[in-house]
């Protein structure tokens, strides 16, 4: 079968040889075939560039970047991009995650169908094990992936896996440093935390739609500890509301201003709940039954529902209740850690996860 458009995926990594042949594998299984797989090794020390050429990839070497993931893919994106036409797409995936397998037809043939749309991503999920930790984030990304899908646009276009059009990029790099914050000619903006974020943010301001198609998943790694789940947590508020900082306001950041404001009385309206509630108890040590049970009842039917794609281990997890209580609460920490770190003006490490075994 023949294509108009030519697709390129380039996958930035550093330090992957145990993830990267798998992603590459996933590529190879599309049933829209890409037309090249390029490998960007970022400050690699392991056998990340060896891998990948088995594997059928091509594999380049960053030369003198300190700007982590932005400035890999603005190194890459300067050498191909003038050798690509106007119609062809550009894959950005991250090195630790797997396409399904319909996963480039039905993005491309999404931006084939409306030329308004910039980027296209696919919904994320969690990758098995991990055991209490993994699976909570597991039955996280189920509920993201579904808000997702009942939206006009994704807020975030996911790091895992985005179609982006030449033509767009290319915008993009013409008005950073006007429109757009950045240095002129960047496609990413190295001075963000959070590149694919700020790139969403670019996108929409210059008018380009970004979506997500129903049929486009991507499976990728969860954070192995409660360490690496904070820090990666951390660097993801804290990139957002440094994001937003950077645009300040606009028709396109009015809606994510007022999404992080509603986050934030989210939680302080569970905290000062609990507060009352345990204030109640300790005065008039007595419970309703009947109102307790239909509160509960409505609440946790919501949350089975809304999980139900995570299987049975994610049904009984949230189930049992406590848990998802005690991770809203783990959230509430990072997210008020991020808002503090921003207002401080602290700088947040990138917290990188060596996968073990090649």
């Amino acid at each position: 079968e023949r294509h108009s458009e030519g697709v390129i995926a380039l996958i930035p990594a550093h330090n992957e040889e145990a993830s990267i042949g798998e992603t590459i594998r996933s590529l190879r299984q599309q049933t829209r075939p890409v037309d090249r797989i390029i490998v960007v090794c970022d400050n690699c020390t392991d056998g990340t560039a060896d891998v990948a050429i088995l594997c059928g990839a091509e594999a380049i070497a960053t030369l003198g970047n300190t700007a982590k993931k932005a400035g890999a893919l603005n190194q890459a994106l300067r050498w191909i991009l003038p050798c690509l036409g106007s119609s062809d797409l550009v894959l950005v995936m991250d090195a630790d995650s797997q396409l399904n397998g319909d996963w480039i037809r039905v993005a491309a043939a999404a931006m084939r169908d409306r030329a308004s749309v910039g980027a296209s991503c696919g919904a994320f999920l969690a990758e098995d094990g991990g055991g209490l930790v993994g699976q909570l984030q597991r039955n996280e990304y189920v509920r993201y992936a579904r808000s997702n899908r009942r939206r006009r646009q994704v807020p975030v276009l996911s790091g895992t896996g985005t179609l982006f059009r030449v033509t767009a990029l290319r915008e993009v790099a013409r008005e950073r440093g006007q429109r757009l914050p950045g240095v002129y000619g960047d496609f990413y903006n190295s001075a963000s935390i959070t590149e694919d974020d700020e790139m969403t943010l670019a996108l929409k301001t210059l008018g380009w739609r970004c979506e997500c198609p129903p049929g486009c998943e991507t499976v990728t790694e969860v954070m192995p500890t409660w360490g690496d789940l904070f820090w990666q947590r951390i660097r993801w508020q804290k990139g957002a509301l440094g994001d937003l900082r950077a645009y300040g306001v606009s028709r396109v950041t009015m809606a994510y201003w007022l999404r992080q404001a509603l986050i934030y009385l989210a939680f302080g309206a569970s905290i000062a709940c609990w507060a009352i509630i345990i204030s109640s108890l300790a005065g008039h040590p007595a419970i309703n039954v009947p109102w307790t049970a239909g509160v509960l009842s409505v609440t946790l039917t919501e949350r089975l529902w809304t999980v139900r794609r995570a299987g049975t281990r994610g049904l009984l997890l949230c189930a049992l209740v406590i848990p998802e209580m005690g991770y809203d609460m783990f959230r509430f920490a990072y997210f008020a850690r991020a808002l503090a770190d921003e207002l401080l003006h602290r700088e947040t490490a990138w917290n990188h996860v060596v996968r073990a075994g090649a």
